[in-house]
């Protein structure tokens, strides 16, 4: 019999990761809504398969609709609550033996870079979202245009409150002298 409790560090971050009550707030809400676009999309796809191998009538617009929503919303929207729950690949090569206020200098650095690059993401993305919505991007599906550029406010809004959750957790690492609670990592 396998004993799970000995994995039970794999689910323990290595620096607490609380990011505050209204970051959390935000990333949680967001994280549903892509579990509903994941959700959607599921039952979307197979409502089209069904009406296309019982009635020969697809959904018009499924694979436009897929791709510019479901999928954006399901990616870009969770991003805040993966980040303040630690879901992201860190690679502790050189930080596993680090602890206290190295660590917690160097996480702070590493989430200044983080927030830099979200910024210049975030710049971009808003600008093509604001000339998308201007033209009023439209894909053209097999009868008719699916309006997308909705779709495009997505990304920003997304990596927006990843900024906002990556913001809050420098604070934190920066004001929190509780060396104790900050731990390396118990490596494999």
């Amino acid at each position: 019999m396998i004993d799970f409790d000995a994995f039970a560090w794999l689910s323990e971050p290595m620096i607490p990761l609380k990011a505050g009550k209204y970051p959390e707030a935000l990333g949680r809400i967001l994280m549903i809504l892509g579990g509903i676009a994941t959700i959607m999309m599921m039952l979307h796809i197979v409502a089209d398969v069904i009406l296309k191998h019982t009635l020969n009538d697809p959904i018009d617009g499924t694979t436009e609709i897929v791709a510019a929503y479901y999928m954006v919303a399901s990616v870009f929207l969770p991003l805040a609550y993966v980040t303040f729950t630690e879901g992201h690949l860190i690679v502790e090569l050189f930080t596993s033996k680090l602890s206290g206020r190295p660590l917690r200098l160097l996480s702070a650095f590493a989430g200044a870079v983080t927030v830099l690059y979200l910024l210049f993401l975030i710049v971009y993305t808003a600008d093509e979202a604001i000339l998308r919505t201007r033209d009023g991007e439209a894909w053209e599906t097999s009868v008719e245009l699916v309006a997308v550029w909705p779709s495009r406010w997505l990304l920003p809004i997304g990596l927006t409150a990843m900024g906002i959750v990556v913001i809050a957790q420098i604070i934190r690492w920066l004001r929190d002298d509780r060396a104790d609670e900050i731990r390396p990592s118990p490596g494999i």
